[in-house]
């Protein structure tokens, strides 16, 4: 990340990642388990449509673990 800012696309495409190569979740399973769509699975991995629900399901599975929060720490949160 070369502007250190914490884009809707950046932490989309970190939860993308996350969910293939730490989980190995498909985004079927992900919105089965929040009750949402398949697309707003994926909006949210695009940046496209930020959901709070959605992004707790990558925090519920160890996203944290995966990218330490100590991480986020001084990453500008100006979206």
């Amino acid at each position: 990340m070369t502007n250190n800012k914490l884009t809707p696309s950046y932490i989309g495409a970190m939860c993308s990642n996350f969910r293939r190569y730490y989980t190995g979740a498909s985004q079927d399973e992900v919105a089965a388990e929040v009750g949402y769509e398949r697309s707003a699975v994926s909006k949210f991995e695009r940046g496209v449509r930020p959901n709070a629900v959605i992004f707790m399901w990558y925090i519920k599975h160890g996203l944290f673990d995966w990218v330490p929060i100590e991480k986020w720490n001084g990453w500008n949160m100006g979206l």
